[in-house]
Formats: structure tokens, C-alpha cells, sequence
């Protein structure tokens, strides 16, 4: 099996099946002579966050010399950029070798009339990589949900981390913070240390966890016996902050980080709350290893520039909560320059939600698709977008839409691209590689 075959048998895997049991990815595993059993783990679930806050965590743990796998998701430079060893990308080679004993277990599956999807097939392919590597620790962001997640079938890890919660993929995990925190919830194991993203009054400009969202993580707790921790913001003083990243005191260390926004602060506290909490677990890590691992690491598609002249951001935000981020950066950051806005969505997402954020701000929108079939059409998009003024064009090829994008921006202004990893995606190969 070659690295394209491999990546086309991943790809034509059913998305989503009925049933949300752990039945198939446990099977899988079992075939694969269960190496989760074998690894120990940071889980990470949330709406909003959870790669700002696992890369980060991937390069401190690095920083203390220890071997770190990384298991997130969407991608935006490659499909290997999920599956990480110490900040480098899975080989093709790799891929291609351990699909291949992937697809035999999978073929006897099929034969017991289980046929597992492309997030637990991706799952599989991650965690026998990990254990074939034998990683120290593996840091391991949930997909969607919790507590019925393909990644829920490892053993209790170290660490559970919860990062923002706020509405997605509602049709799916429920239509308020709470039934969603709920499934989220569903991670903590006995054994494991709890923490949550800041809900302190003490405001820097985030959004803080909501209270509802944290009542429910804490009573998991208490049913599971786990201790529960969160950031103390009263420790934090933000020295600077601006479009290319901010620099703050926590807790007596001075951290820099290259990343743009109030809720990127929150994410790092929440990070180094976790790097702290794992010497409890025999973990040695030094405040120098935080200080540098979070002043090195780079994430592709969050609030990135990517050029300067004129400024291009590009920001998958999908959600409401990830144009509440960016409308406040542009407040903060990018006050009294025009902005022009690529933007796509999917159609399962709540984009009218989302506009309301984000549309008022920006004198040019352009509106496309992206490639993938959950695509919403760039007309529809715009009837949801018109009753809040500015130029709104719509354009179905998004190589053109971005031509057409940076056309409008003037050189003082701003092109933002957001709404979509797939089109963050698409943009950065297209212009940027």
C-alpha cells in the first residue's frame, strides 16, 4: 500500500455511523493487540481551544526531554499533521505501512458486520503509531463529544482538559452549554486530574467557562473522586498584547506567545496549569521548559498571519464562540483599518450566529465553498449576511474568491479568511506553500 492508497482507504471510510458505542474502535484495537493500553494520556476535550492548548503542551513536554505524541484534529498543512511525535509529522511511510495492517483488521471487521468510520480508523492509526514509538505520554484531543468519542476508549489518562465549551455540533451532542459539557464530561475517569479553562471574573478580555459548563465538570468529579483544577487569573498580569502575539506574567514566570488574542492567553494558563499538575505524576518540568515551549510553538490556520503586505490572517473559527474571538481581536487589534472577510461554512453549521459577530465589522465579504460536499452555498450565506450592510460578493471558486478578496483590501486594511478549516486549508496550500 502506497501513501495516496492509504490515505484514499482512510478517506473512504464511512464519516459517522448510528451507532455511537465504542464497539468498533474497541474491536479495532483488540485486532491490533490493544497498544492504548500500553501509553499514558492527557485528554483534551472542548468547543473552542483544544489545539492552541495540546501543541502547547506537546512543546513544554518536549522541552523536558521527553518523547510526546500529539493527536489532533482538523489538518491544514497535511493529513500527518494530526499524528505527532515530538512536534514532527507521522511519515508517509509510516502511514502507509500501518494502514495497510489497519485495513486487515478492519477487512475481518466487516465480516462481523462492524465497519469502523474514518475518525476511528484515524484513531487507530494514531494510537498504534504512538505505542510502535513508545511515546512517554501522548497528548489526546477528543473529536466530537466525550464521553461517546472514538478516542473514550483509552484507559484513565493522567489528565483530562477541558478548554471552552460553548454550542456546536448540536444535532449531535445537544442544544445547550450544559448537555454539551455533559457528554464532554464524559472523559473523566477515576484517577485522573480535572482542569478546566478559567471562569474568573478577573476579565482580560476573554470569554470565561461558563458557570453552567463548570458546575457540570465538577460534579463529574466528585462522582468519579477527582480533583478539580482551574487557572488562577488573579495570578496573571498581561504586559503586552497585540496582533503578533502578547507577553504576560502567570504565576511569577514571564511568558510569551506568539499567538493573537485574550482567549489564546486563557488557553496558555490553562496549558501550563496542566504542564505544572503533571509533577504530581512523577513528570520533571521546569518553569523554564513551560517559559520555552510556550514561546516556540507555532500552530498553522489559528489566527495566523500569514502575510504582511498587505495583512492576511487566516482563522478556521467555525462557531459562534470562534467569531465572538475574532470580532474581539479585530476590536482590540486591527481598530480604524478596513477589513475584508473570505469566509465559507459548513452547512451543518450556525452561521447566522456566527455573522452576527463578525459581518458588522468588515467592509467587504466574500463569500465561497469550499471543496467539501458540507459546504454551504456562497448565495445562502449571503442572504444570511445582507441585513448587516457592507459589499457582499459571492464566489464558488475559492482560488478566485481569494483573488477577488485581496483585490478589495487596501494596503492598510485587512483580509481575514475564516469560517472553515477546509478553506483555511485550501488558501494556505493554494498561496502560501
Amino acid at each position: 500500500m502506497t501513501y495516496n492508497e492509504a490515505i484514499d482507504y482512510i478517506m473512504s471510510r464511512r464519516k459517522f455511523q448510528k451507532s455511537s458505542s465504542h464497539e468498533r474502535i474497541g474491536r479495532l484495537l483488540e485486532l491490533l493487540g490493544s497498544p492504548e493500553k500500553g501509553l499514558k494520556f492527557i485528554h483534551i476535550v472542548g468547543t473552542n481551544g483544544k489545539g492552541s492548548v495540546s501543541t502547547a503542551m506537546s512543546y513544554i513536554l518536549k522541552k523536558a526531554s521527553y518523547k510526546v505524541g500529539l493527536f489532533t484534529s482538523p489538518y491544514i498543512v497535511e493529513f500527518g499533521e494530526r499524528i505527532q511525535i515530538n512536534n514532527a509529522y507521522i511519515s508517509h511511510s509510516d502511514i502507509a505501512e500501518l494502514t495497510c495492517l489497519i485495513k486487515e483488521k478492519t477487512d475481518l471487521m466487516e465480516k462481523e458486520d462492524l465497519y469502523p468510520t474514518v475518525f476511528e480508523v484515524t484513531t487507530a492509526l494514531a494510537l498504534l503509531y504512538f505505542a510502535k514509538e513508545a511515546c512517554d505520554i501522548v497528548l489526546l484531543e477528543a473529536g466530537i463529544g466525550g464521553e461517546r468519542d472514538s478516542t473514550n476508549v483509552i484507559p484513565a489518562p493522567l489528565e483530562c482538559i477541558f478548554t471552552s465549551i460553548s454550542l456546536d455540533h448540536t444535532e449531535m451532542l445537544g442544544d445547550t452549554v450544559e448537555k454539551i459539557a455533559k457528554e464532554k464530561s464524559g472523559i473523566i475517569k477515576k484517577g485522573s486530574a480535572v482542569i478546566s479553562y478559567p471562569n474568573s471574573s478577573e476579565s482580560f478580555g476573554y470569554l470565561p467557562q461558563k458557570a453552567e459548563a463548570v458546575n457540570i465538570i465538577r460534579a463529574r468529579c466528585r462522582e468519579t473522586g477527582c480533583s478539580f483544577y482551574m487557572p488562577e487569573t488573579d495570578k496573571l498580569t498581561v504586559l503586552k498584547s497585540d496582533i503578533y502575539g502578547s507577553e504576560f506574567i502567570y504565576d511569577s514566570m514571564r511568558i510569551k506567545t506568539s499567538l493573537c488574542g485574550a482567549h489564546q492567553i486563557a488557553n496558555m494558563i490553562t496549558a501550563i496549569t496542566a504542564a505544572r499538575l503533571l509533577r504530581d505524576k512523577g513528570f520533571d518540568i521546569s518553569d523554564e521548559d513551560i517559559i520555552s515551549g510556550v514561546a516556540c510553538f507555532k500552530i498553522p490556520g489559528r489566527m495566523e498571519i500569514i502575510s504582511s503586505a498587505p495583512l492576511v490572517i487566516l482563522d478556521g473559527g467555525h462557531n459562534e464562540g470562534c467569531m465572538k474571538a475574532l470580532s474581539s481581536m479585530i476590536k482590540a487589534y486591527l481598530h480604524g483599518k478596513k477589513i475584508t472577510l473570505l469566509m465559507s461554512f459548513m452547512k451543518d453549521k450556525d452561521y447566522e450566529s456566527s455573522l452576527k459577530h463578525i459581518a458588522p465589522l468588515c467592509e467587504n465579504i466574500v463569500f465561497t465553498q469550499t471543496d467539501s460536499l458540507r459546504g454551504e452555498r456562497p448565495e445562502v450565506l449571503k442572504e444570511s449576511a445582507v441585513s448587516f450592510g457592507g459589499n457582499i460578493l459571492c464566489e464558488g471558486d475559492s482560488y478566485a474568491a481569494y483573488k477577488k478578496a485581496l483585490s478589495l483590501t487596501d494596503k492598510d486594511g485587512a483580509l481575514i479568511v475564516a469560517g472553515s478549516f477546509y478553506l483555511v486549508s485550501e488558501i494556505r496550500k493554494n498561496f502560501f506553500q
